[in-house]
C-alpha cells in the first residue's frame, strides 16, 4: 500500500492568548488529546480571522509577493516595448494631464516596481504622478505592519511621484447615498477632505477609534492631488479583482465635478479586472507557479479535498491558482458527520483510494454559544480518531487549523454571560509519521502554505519542496534556514 498524506483542518483552533476564555480542548477532545502525546508539535503563525485570505494562503503561499514578481519579471521587464496597451497608455500619459495611480500597499516590494514602470514611460517636464493608496487590510491589528509599508512607500518613491490620497478599499458602497457620492467629490476631485502629511498619526487615530482599515474614511496627503479632466488612471492591482465601487464614485461623480457630460478620463489596469466597464489591461492574469494544482501536477499525485458543500467553490478556485476549472487531480466530497463517524469508511477513503493526499476541512467555529462549540469539537474529534486509527504506522497525518478565531459568546443558550474566545495569532501543528523518529527530526515553526508542501514532501521526495520536517543534524538545518 503506498503511504499518503493526510491534513486534518479543525479552523478556528489556535492557541489560547492571555486572557482568553478557555475552552478545554482536551477534555472536549480526547483523540486530540491522544494524538498530541505521540506527536511533533510546533505553530505557525497567521495573520487572519477571515477564511478566504487562511485558505488562499494555505494554497497558494504568499500571492502578493509572487504576484509582484512575476509583474516584475512578465510584465514590466518583458512585455511593455511591444504591449498595445502600454503603448496606448504611453500615448496617453503624454499629454499635459496629471497620472494617477491606484494601488494596493500590500508590501514594500510594490516601491521598486512603480518606479521600475514610471521610469519605462518618456513623460512631459514636470509630470505630475499621484499615487493613491486603497487600504485592503482587514483587521485592526494590521495597522502596525501597515504603517510600516505606507512610511516606506512614502520615501523610497523616486522624487517625482507624491502619495495622494488613502481610502479603506471597500468604503465606497454599491448604491451611495448623497453624503457618501458629496464625500468621493471632496476626496477624489477637489481634495477638501482631511489633510495629513503624517499618515502615520491619521492612520494609528483609526486604530484607537477600532476602524478597519479597509472601510476606512479617506484622506489625502497633500492638497494638489485632485483627479482632473483629461488625466490617466492606472489601476496597479496585481491580480483580477473588482473595483466597480471605486470606479463608479469616481465616473458618476466626473460629470459634475468637470461641469460636463463629455469628459476624457482614461483608465488602465495592470492585470485584467473583473469589471463591467472595457479597461485596458497589460495582461490577462496571473501565473501561479506555487499553486497546489501545480504541484500536484509536478509530482503525479492526486488529491481528495472533503470540506462543507458551501466552500466547495471557494477551495477550488484557490487550489487552482485562482483558476474555476474542473481539475481531475483535485476532487472533492462534501462533509458529513455522519459518514465519517464510521471507521470502515475513514479505513476504505484513505488506505483503498486513488488519492495521494486527503485534506478534511473541519469548522471549530459554528454555533452561537460556547457550548454549541463544544459539541461541534466533540464531533470533530470523533473523526479525528477515526482518522488517527487508520493513519497509524501507515501514513503521514498532521492535524492543524488554518486561521485562528476571535469573538465574544455567551456561555449557554441558558447562561448569557458574555465571554471572549481569543486564538488569534498562532494556531498548532501535530504531526506523526513513522518513517520520521523523533531522534533524528523535528518539526519547525513555519506558514500554513508551509504545512500543505510539507504534505506533498511526506509522498514526493523533491528536496526543492520547502518542509517543515528537518533533520536534528545542525549542518542539515543551517542550509535549511539560508534556503528559507
Amino acid at each position: 500500500m503506498a503511504k499518503k498524506s493526510v491534513i486534518f483542518l479543525i479552523n478556528g483552533l489556535g492557541i489560547e492568548r492571555p486572557g482568553s476564555y478557555s475552552i478545554a480542548i482536551d477534555q472536549c477532545m480526547p483523540n486530540l488529546a491522544h494524538v498530541k502525546e505521540t506527536s511533533y508539535f510546533t505553530t505557525a503563525y497567521t495573520k487572519s480571522l477571515e477564511y478566504r485570505g487562511a485558505y488562499q494562503r494555505f494554497f497558494l503561499g504568499d500571492t502578493y509577493s509572487l504576484e509582484l514578481s512575476y509583474i516584475n519579471t512578465n510584465v514590466i521587464n518583458q512585455q511593455l516595448p511591444g504591449n498595445p496597451t502600454y503603448q496606448s497608455f504611453q500615448q496617453s500619459v503624454s499629454g499635459e494631464g496629471k497620472l494617477h495611480i491606484f494601488v494596493e500597499p500590500n508590501d514594500k516590494q510594490v516601491v521598486d516596481i512603480i518606479n521600475n514602470l514610471v521610469n519605462s514611460l518618456t513623460l512631459p517636464e514636470k509630470k505630475e504622478i499621484y499615487l493613491h493608496l486603497l487600504l485592503s487590510q482587514l483587521t485592526v491589528s494590521d495597522y502596525k505592519d501597515l504603517i510600516s509599508t505606507v512610511n516606506y512607500i512614502k520615501y523610497h518613491l523616486n522624487t517625482h511621484i507624491t502619495v495622494g490620497f488613502i481610502i479603506g478599499k471597500e468604503y465606497f458602497t454599491e448604491n451611495p447615498t448623497k453624503d457618501e457620492n458629496d464625500f468621493a467629490k471632496k476626496l477624489l476631485f477637489y481634495c477638501s477632505a482631511e489633510r495629513w502629511i503624517d499618515t502615520d498619526k491619521k492612520l494609528l487615530s483609526l486604530q484607537e477609534a477600532n476602524i478597519r482599515p479597509c472601510v476606512a474614511p479617506g484622506f489625502c496627503a497633500t492638497n494638489t492631488c485632485f483627479i482632473s479632466n483629461n488625466d490617466t488612471i492606472m489601476f496597479f492591482n496585481t491580480r483580477k479583482d473588482d473595483y466597480d465601487k471605486f470606479i463608479n464614485s469616481i465616473l458618476n461623480n466626473a460629470p459634475e465635478a468637470f461641469k460636463t457630460d463629455t469628459f476624457n478620463l482614461p483608465m488602465y489596469s495592470l492585470i485584467k479586472l473583473y469589471s463591467k466597464h472595457e479597461i485596458p489591461a497589460f495582461s490577462e492574469n496571473v501565473e501561479y507557479k506555487s499553486s497546489f494544482s501545480l504541484l500536484l501536477e509536478k509530482s503525479d499525485k492526486e488529491a481528495l479535498i472533503i470540506t462543507d458543500e458551501k466552500n466547495i467553490g471557494l477551495v477550488n478556485l484557490l487550489a487552482n491558482g485562482l483558476n474555476n476549472v474542473n481539475n481531475p487531480s483535485i476532487q472533492f466530497m462534501k462533509m458529513n458527520d455522519t459518514y465519517y463517524n464510521d471507521y470502515n469508511n475513514i479505513l476504505g477513503l484513505i488506505d483503498n483510494s486513488i488519492y495521494d493526499i486527503i485534506i478534511f476541512d473541519c469548522f471549530m467555529d459554528k454555533g452561537q454559544t460556547v457550548n454549541d462549540i463544544k459539541e461541534n469539537l466533540t464531533k470533530i474529534d470523533i473523526i479525528l480518531g477515526n482518522v488517527a486509527k487508520v493513519c497509524e504506522n501507515k501514513h503521514s497525518l498532521f492535524i492543524t487549523s488554518l486561521y485562528g478565531m476571535k469573538k465574544s459568546l455567551p456561555l449557554a443558550p441558558y447562561n448569557t454571560e458574555m465571554v471572549t474566545i481569543d486564538y488569534e495569532t498562532q494556531i498548532p501543528i501535530f504531526f506523526f509519521d513513522y518513517s520520521y523518529p523523533k531522534g533524528k527530526y523535528r518539526l519547525y515553526p513555519g506558514e500554513t502554505n508551509d504545512i500543505l508542501n510539507s504534505a506533498v514532501r511526506c509522498v514526493w521526495d523533491n528536496s526543492e519542496v520547502y518542509t517543515l520536517i528537518r533533520s536534528k543534524d545542525i549542518l542539515v538545518n543551517l542550509m535549511s534556514a539560508f534556503k528559507k
